[in-house]
Formats: structure tokens, C-alpha cells, sequence
């Protein structure tokens, strides 16, 4: 009421902090900014109970940008900086929403939000000189512009309570950054450095001041040595519990042995280096026997080293090899024997791998839950056949370019793995509808099936996946050139999918559509690209049927028209993607059309030279066009 306040004055900050958590899991972000505008209570209370905030850093006013948000929320504990996102594409477009949690609200905060005018320049007006070396030269004037030193320490005066920092991409940050952020946030845990250049004194810096960081990522940083992680982990390993480093020329064993000797409680590595060889795992293996997930490319490692992981992590649940050349059955027999908690095994390209190793695995890690095979060209059937038979509890099954494994061995894994949910199938040549009837038979508690390139799949597999498996929601069947509107209009009776991936099934027309429409009221992603007999009947289907629908792929449809997109925007309301490039047959009207039909779209993929000004300039940042090289 205007002039008397009868609620407020009552209102305990506990029940307002309440409502702003609800208005934040509820409503979109300007609602949020919507509450902080109520009053100057309000505006206090908000300021003071954000605790997270995602920003952009490229731009000219991306220091001031952090140095404002700094003032104005000091409590904030979680800090996201992303570099390829610019600050002016923000302030043009719709930020992040905010989220907060029932014991730490959290809010993204929008710089572009606020009333206050931001100035060209800032009040840590002296400048501040890099370390030497700390960062490549470049007379590129966007780089110049970009989040810097200033902006950084910022943020490190103003929110000293700051606990997460993550810096993606900050091309211009260097150690004298991560000084000032190691002065003043002491009770920093978790820093992201990827694709930063960060020099080996910011590192050491971090060690020395902030002694509970807990989760550090440094995947594509450059311009450190091993000099500089030593020194960190030195000072801070004994709290270390995550670490990532990939691709980075500069790391040595060197660094392997530091963390070997200094990260007794590390639980997390995920490590890419060519340059590694078997001393550095080896001392990974002795000295961090916690390991519970590790991640390994490295081309230099052999058996050795995977038998000390088998030997000494006996707690490593969660084991991902990829691109070895040089370890063989040996090495996963090593690793079957000493980590019985194995729940999750990615195999990528490691070409030395025979059925042998699957046995090891099958024979021993009975909690098996996740299996990942990608590109291991010398397993043979055989090898599935040992998981079917001893890994009763395998929930995801990922095959990709096995071109020997054959339809057997899917009798095994539908006889003994019947809580399979998920199964992925790419490029496996000599698998048939027999194997996935396998499949459908006895693996009923099926969610989500996944086959791209299956050229021997038809019908059959899904008149009996639509028969035994009640629970598929998700069905992915990219260029399964045998499969046709009857194998469809059985999936649409029998399962109630959410997602449905028809990409390149040329047989697929518009009849096999109007039985998805109509049986499929949930469905919320559907990509029919490259189906060339669809048309504009299919469409209007789905518009009457599919209300739930966010996201729509039809690229490649030389037969989808202006008038069938009419039909599918009035029915699909909730739209939020849609891609139709090489649409012959839609005009500037069409994509007109689902501009102005579709009030939540996000994002619209075409060709820019059909886009009119009208449209361009309503649709804003929706817009996404087709990259063409000359």
C-alpha cells in the first residue's frame, strides 16, 4: 500500500530469504531483478545473499564489469569468468538463470541488470606489470580488451570470503592475478584454470596462500613449467582432491612424482601428456592410493604402469584408457586383480586389447556398472560374451567401431544383464536385428537406446524393443537406412518416448510420423533431418500431437514448407530450438513464422541470406546461421 508499509517491517529475514529462494528456482532471472527493485530492504537482502555469479569477460568493460559486481555482492563464494562469451553479447542478450539452494542461495548475477552507469575506467587505476614471461605478446586489440589483472584483483579485494573461481579461456590473466587472489581468499578450494597462461609464480603463489583448495584444473594451460605445479602442490597437495592437466607440453614425470609424494588424499586425475612415461603413473599409483576416478592418455605409459595402478588402487572405481599403444591384456589383468570397486570402464583405441582382457574384467570386477568400448579393433565377440555372463549388474553398454563383435554375444548380455537401461551402437557393421532382439528380450528395464549407422537394422528390432521394453524413453536411430514407417508406428504404440533421433532413415514418411504424433504426447526432441519424403503433413501432426516439444531438427527436408511450419508452431508452444538449414522449400516467411509463434524460442539455425530485416531485428541473438566457406 502505498505510503504504509503493513508487511515488510514484519517480515524476519528468514521468511524473505525464503521467498527469494523460491522466486530463484521457480522464475526467470528477471524476476529476481524484479524483487531486488521492491524496495531498499530488498535491494540489501539481495546483494547480501548472492552467493554465485557466471560472467562474461571479453570486452572493453569487462574489468569494471567484475570490479562492480565485486562492490555490490560481497559475499559471493562462486565465481564463473568465461572469455568466449563477450560482455556486450550479454548485455544484448537473456544471462543465465539463477538458482539458489535451500543452504546456500545462489544467484548468476547480469552486470547488464543494474541501473548504475559503468564508467571507462576503473578505480584500481595503477598499473600493474606481469610477471616476466607470464604471458605471450600479442598486438591484437582484443585481447588487450579482454578480462585482466585489474578485474581479478577486483574481485580477490572485494569477495575475500570466494571459495570456487573458475577462469575459462582468460587469455590476459597471469600470476600477478593469482597472487592477489592468493593473498586475499584464503578459503579458496576450487580454482578452473583451462586454456589460461599462467606463469609457474601465480601457481606457487596459490599454494602458499590458499592451503584448502581441494579441486584444481589446469586442462590446456600454457606458459607454466613443471617448476610451477611442484611449488603448488608442494604447499597445498595434502588438501588436493581433484586434479586435471591435459595437454600441457610442458609437464614431466617431474610433476608425477610431486603429486606421488604430496596428494595422499587426491580421488580424482584425469592426466593427457605425451610426454609422460611409466615412472611418472608409477608414483601416482604408490603414493595416491585413495584414487577413486583416474583418467589416462598418456602414449609414453606401458604395462608397467597399469599394473602399479592394479597393484596399489585398490579403491579406483572409475578407470577411463585412452589412446594406449603400448599396454596389452596383461596391464587390465593387473587392474581386474587389484580394483574389485571397478564400476566404470572406457576403453578408447587401445588397439592391443584382446577378448582376454574383458575376461579379466568380467571374472573379477563383479560391480561393473558402465562399459565403454570405442575403436579396440582386436575384441571379438568373446569379449561381450564374458560381460554377459559374469557382470550381472551392468547398467550402460557403449560399442563403437567393433566391427568383429557379432550378434552372439548379445544373447549373453540379454540373458545376463537384465538392468541394462542404456545401449549405445555406433559403427558396428556386423550387428543385426537378431542381436537386439537379444537385447529387447531380457534386458526389459531398457530407457535408452542409441544406434547410428546401423545398416543392418530394421523392423524386427523395434516391433520387439516396442513389445518387451515398456520404460524406452530415448531413441536414437541416425541413418538406419532399413528401418520404415512400420517399425515406427510399433515403437509409438508400445513405448512413450521423450527423444527420437530419425536422422537419415530414408524410409521413414509422413505416416510413420502421425503414429509418433499421436503416441508419443511427451515427446520433447525430435531431429527428422535428412528424411526426404516428409512433409508438411508430418508437421501439422506434430504441432497437434507433440505440445511438449522443445527441440525440432529438419534440416534437409526439400519437402517441409512455410505452411508446415504454420501448423507446427501453433501446437508447439514451448519450441526452444529449431534447426532448418537447406530447406528448399522454406522462405523468409517460414522463419518469420516461427519467430513470431514461438515467444520461448532460444535458438534458430538457418541460412542468413533468407533471414529478412524484419525478422533479424526481432529475433535478436536467437538467430544462428549456417557457417558457408567460400
Amino acid at each position: 500500500m502505498r505510503g504504509a508499509d503493513l508487511i515488510n517491517l514484519l517480515l524476519p529475514d528468514e521468511i524473505l530469504d525464503e521467498v527469494l529462494r523460491r522466486v530463484a528456482v521457480s522464475g526467470a532471472k528477471r524476476d529476481l531483478d524484479a524483487c531486488a527493485l521492491v524496495c531498499s530492504r530488498w535491494r540489501r537482502h539481495d546483494r547480501a545473499t548472492r552467493r554465485s555469479a557466471k560472467l562474461a569477460a571479453s570486452g572493453a568493460r569487462a574489468d569494471e564489469v567484475l570490479r562492480l559486481v565485486a562492490e555490490r555482492f560481497p559475499a559471493l563464494v562462486e565465481v564463473s569468468v568465461d572469455e568466449r562469451i563477450s560482455v556486450e553479447a550479454a548485455a544484448a542478450g537473456p544471462s543465465c538463470a539463477a538458482a539458489r539452494s535451500r543452504r546456500r542461495p545462489m544467484y548468476d548475477v547480469s552486470p547488464s541488470g543494474r541501473r548504475r552507469r559503468m564508467s571507462r575506467s576503473s578505480n584500481f587505476g595503477a598499473h600493474m606489470s606481469p610477471f616476466p614471461l607470464d604471458q605471450p605478446g600479442s598486438d591484437n586489440e582484443t585481447e588487450r580488451t579482454c578480462l585482466t589483472d585489474v578485474g581479478l584483483t577486483s574481485l580477490a579485494r572485494g569477495c575475500k570470503g570466494l571459495e570456487k573461481l573458475s577462469l575459462v579461456w582468460c587469455s590476459s590473466i597471469t600470476s600477478t592475478g593469482l597472487v592477489r587472489i592468493s593473498e586475499n581468499c584464503k578459503n579458496l578450494s576450487s580454482l578452473d584454470l583451462q586454456a589460461c597462461y599462467i606463469g609457474d609464480p601465480g601457481l606457487i603463489a596459490i599454494g602458499e596462500g590458499c592451503k584448502l583448495l581441494r579441486n584444481l584444473n589446469l586442462r590446456f594451460v600454457e606458459g607454466t613449467s613443471d617448476e610451477g605445479l611442484i611449488g603448488l602442490i608442494k604447499n597445498c597437495g595434502q588438501s588436493l582432491v581433484s586434479l586435471g592437466v591435459a595437454t600441457c607440453a610442458w609437464m614431466t614425470d617431474a610433476s608425477l612424482h610431486a603429486v606421488g609424494s604430496h596428494c595422499p588424499n587426491l580421488e580424482f586425475l584425469s592426466l593427457e601428456s605425451d610426454h609422460i612415461k611409466n615412472e611418472g603413473v608409477v608414483s601416482v599409483a604408490k603414493g595416491c592410493r585413495l584414487l577413486k576416478t583416474l583418467k589416462l592418455q598418456c602414449m609414453g605409459a606401458g604395462d608397467e604402469a597399469l599394473d602399479a595402478i592394479g597393484l596399489f588402487c585398490s579403491f579406483l572405481e572409475s578407470l577411463s584408457l585412452n589412446n594406449f599403444e603400448k599396454f596389452t591384456d596383461r596391464s587390465l589383468s593387473s587392474i581386474a586383480k587389484g580394483c574389485k570397486n571397478l564400476t566404470d570402464l572406457i576403453l578408447n583405441d587401445c588397439h592391443l586389447l584382446t577378448d582376454r582382457s574383458l575376461e579379466f574384467v568380467a571374472r573379477s570386477c563383479k560391480k561393473l556398472a558402465r562399459l565403454k568400448i570405442n575403436g579396440c579393433q582386436n575384441m571379438e565377440t568373446a569379449a561381450l560374451e564374458h560381460i554377459g555372463r559374469w557382470c550381472p549388474g551392468l547398467l550402460e553398454l557403449s560399442l563403437i567401431y567393433c566391427p568383429r563383435i557379432r550378434d552372439s554375444a548379445f544373447l549373453e548380455v540379454g540373458r545376463g544383464c537384465s538392468l541394462l537401461r542404456s545401449l549405445y551402437l555406433v559403427d558396428c557393421s556386423r550387428i543385426s536385428d537378431d542381436a537386439l532382439c537379444y537385447i529387447a528380450q531380457g534386458c526389459k528395464n531398457l530407457t535408452e537406446l542409441s544406434i547410428r549407422r546401423g545398416y543392418e537394422i530394421g523392423d524386427k528390432a523395434l516391433i520387439s524393443f516396442a513389445e518387451n521394453c515398456k520404460s524406452l524413453r530415448e531413441l536414437t536411430l541416425q541413418f538406419c537406412e532399413r528401418v520404415s514407417d512400420a517399425g515406427l508406428t510399433a515403437i509409438a504404440e508400445g513405448c512413450p518416448l521423450r527423444k527420437l533421433n530419425l536422422c537419415g532413415c530414408q524410409l521413414i514418411t509422413d505416416n510413420g510420423l502421425t503414429a509418433i504424433a499421436r503416441g508419443c504426447p511427451d515427446l520433447v526432441y525430435l531431429d527428422i533431418s535428412v528424411l526426404r519424403s516428409i512433409g508438411d503433413m508430418a508437421l501439422a501432426e506434430i504441432g497437434e500431437g507433440c505440445s511438449q516439444l522443445k527441440d525440432i531438427a529438419l534440416s534437409h527436408c526439400p519437402e517441409v514448407t512455410d505452411v508446415g511450419l504454420g501448423h507446427l508452431v501453433r501446437g508447439c508452444l514451448p519450441l526452444q530450438s529449431c534447426q532448418m538449414v537447406y530447406c528448399r522449400r522454406v522462405s523468409s516467411t517460414g522463419i518469420a513464422t516461427i519467430v513470431s509463434g514461438c515467444p520461448k524460442l532460444k535458438k534458430l539455425l538457418v541460412e542468413e541470406w533468407k533471414v529478412s530485416e524484419r525478422t533479424r531485428r526481432r529475433a535478436g541473438s536467437v538467430l544462428s546461421f549456417l557457417c558457408t566457406g567460400l
